[in-house]
């Protein structure tokens, strides 16, 4: 069983890097959002201090290079949006095409054909960190060590789980409707603002605070910084607290996937 999943993953991934590969401009686009959101960060400290530190993002932080705290944001935010879009898009894709009854008629778990659809844009999403480090570290004169970089990939793959276990959940949402652009697009720019990728989530009001809490972004964004920054004794805390919220995120997504489903095969499911 395990053995044929296997096979049924790396065709769904065969499959998604064919599509890729037939959009070319989609690589460059990827590797170039990445100095954008960078170069960003940089404008956006040397306009609100004159300069890339900050005393004030030291004090809530532990960060005073806001270059480096802009891209440890950005690395998880890019991993979130990679899961929330991927499972999603998955769906949608299926549906333009018409082809999402066939897709999910196939023998193989739900789970297999959502990982088997994102496994490329993940991969990717590796080569670009691997690809911007180095370049940020000789351009920008990073202050940390690939060491550090290194001991937060483990927290960012906890913070996955539950960010999978979110993206199940809007798909089962994406399900229901026949045009979701406009509800991706609000979702994503949602995740984006409560992410901390660009600010600390101190500095929103508290009913936004306790939402970014809520969503698994912001603590693994924090957890990161966090590890980075004082190593993983000093993060135990937000360490157990990530771990909890992704179970809980892998759990509700898993159900309310499989709810959303079964209520979408009732009246059948809609495709363009």
């Amino acid at each position: 069983m395990e053995a044929t999943e296997l096979r049924a993953l790396l065709g769904v991934a065969r499959k998604s890097w064919k599509v890729f590969l037939s959009y070319k401009a989609w690589f460059i686009s990827d590797i170039l959002m990445g100095f954008f959101f960078v170069g960003n960060a940089l404008l956006i400290g040397l306009g609100l201090t004159g300069k890339r530190t900050s005393e004030a993002l030291e004090r809530l932080t532990g960060y005073s290079d806001y270059l480096t705290f802009a891209i440890l944001g950005f690395m998880v935010l890019s991993f979130g949006i990679t899961f929330l879009s991927g499972f999603v898009w998955s769906v949608v894709d299926e549906l333009y095409a018409g082809t999402l009854e066939y897709s999910f008629a196939a023998p193989m778990r739900r789970i297999t054909f959502f990982l088997g659809n994102i496994i490329v844009r993940l991969l990717l999403n590796l080569l670009y960190i691997a690809i911007y480090i180095p370049i940020f570290w000789i351009v920008f004169g990073l202050s940390i060590t690939p060491s550090q970089f290194l001991r937060a990939l483990p927290i960012l793959l906890l913070g996955s789980v539950g960010m999978i276990g979110l993206g199940m959940a809007v798909a089962g949402i994406v399900l229901y409707l026949k045009d979701p652009g406009p509800f991706i697009n609000i979702l994503e720019m949602l995740v984006f603002a409560l992410s901390g990728a660009m600010y600390p989530i101190d500095i929103l009001p508290k009913p936004l605070q306790i939402m970014a809490m809520l969503l698994p972004y912001a603590p693994t964004t924090e957890a990161v910084r966090t590890i980075v920054a004082h190593g993983f004794r000093t993060s135990l805390g937000k360490i157990s607290y990530l771990m909890l919220l992704s179970l809980l995120y892998a759990i509700i997504g898993l159900n309310s996937y499989k709810w959303a489903e079964k209520k979408a095969r009732e009246v059948g499911l809609k495709s363009y």
